[in-house]
């Protein structure tokens, strides 16, 4: 293979390029040290050595100091490495060695990331914004499962014995909706307009329409002039 190119990454390594196509990063020394130029020839069973001992071990602790800041999914690890100039088979061989571990498990990315939003955001903004990062829609209904048990059955409310149907939506998404209204108005009263407007950002959101109602209904619509409309008549 020949190298055809040596470009600059940050101040202290070069992106070498074979063959025409990026095929990984060394720091300077290294490729002084592999007498590495523009122009010179290198064995494929070399480079691969240089991949095995020198940039993968590198990448793997890059992977692994990501991991400490905070749970990654699969698809988060993928575009991180990437941007960090790794080739796309280094990637997955780093992202491999991780997962072996056990360091990225995106059952419990969904479920960690539905209990702290539960109670902010609703479940089809949890949904799609867990389908954005690469957890799959199995995974995450999954995880939704296990919240509801080990959260003693919120996410299913069952309230009179009707795994929360009498009502039509959870106390967990109530409670996110009234936090929500909270924030936007103060007080007990609300004025028609405020009011279609607060019912329209929760709807966008995804919390369902009873839910929306509940909580909505607790406050006194008011206008000009006083004029009053009742809650379940504006609906």
């Amino acid at each position: 293979m020949n190298v055809t190119d040596l470009t600059p990454k940050g101040k202290k390594a070069l992106n070498v390029w074979l063959d025409g196509c990026k095929a990984g990063f060394l720091e300077s020394r290294e490729v002084s040290a592999y007498g590495l130029e523009i122009g010179s020839e290198i064995s494929k069973e070399r480079w691969q050595k240089i991949v095995a001992d020198v940039i993968l071990p590198r990448g793997k602790k890059k992977a692994l100091s990501l991991l400490e800041l905070q749970d990654r999914t699969t698809k988060e690890m993928h575009d991180r490495l990437l941007m960090a100039d790794y080739t796309e088979e280094q990637v997955w061989d780093i992202i491999a060695y991780v997962v072996s571990f056990g360091y990225i498990d995106e059952h419990r990315y969904a479920y960690q990331y539905i209990k702290n939003h539960a109670r902010t955001k609703s479940r089809r903004e949890i949904t799609q914004a867990l389908l954005l990062k690469g957890v799959e829609r199995d995974l995450i209904e999954s995880a939704y499962r296990r919240y509801a048990e080990e959260s003693g059955g919120a996410e299913t409310d069952p309230v009179g014995g009707d795994g929360g149907q009498s009502k039509g939506y959870s106390s967990v998404e109530e409670d996110a909706v009234r936090r929500f209204v909270a924030a936007r108005v103060k007080g007990t009263e609300i004025t028609q307009e405020k009011r279609r407007k607060v019912f329209g950002a929760l709807t966008r959101k995804g919390f369902s329409y009873a839910a929306i109602r509940s909580v909505l209904s607790d406050y006194r619509i008011i206008d000009a002039g006083d004029e009053i409309e009742a809650a379940e008549g504006w609906f």
